[in-house]
């Protein structure tokens, strides 16, 4: 019975895997969720254009991120 393993070296390393799972998760999501953005704005952008107005965008990109500012005139 001493050359068990204990039972704590599993359960970290099932953390660990749901940690990675997390990360992974999130970075799709955040990648989705750009990707989104992105068509809406064109949409606007497209829209404005159509009603007879100009568009004015401006991005910001972070590391995953990016924010959007949207003017139409």
């Amino acid at each position: 019975m001493a050359s068990e393993r204990p039972a704590g070296n599993k359960a970290g390393k099932l953390w660990i895997i749901i940690g990675v799972f997390i990360v992974v998760f999130g970075i799709g999501m955040t990648v989705m969720t750009n990707t989104i953005n992105d068509k809406k704005i064109d949409d606007m952008t497209q829209q404005c254009e159509d009603d007879g107005g100009q568009a004015i965008v401006s991005k910001e990109k972070n590391f995953l991120s990016t924010s959007y500012s949207f003017e139409c005139q």
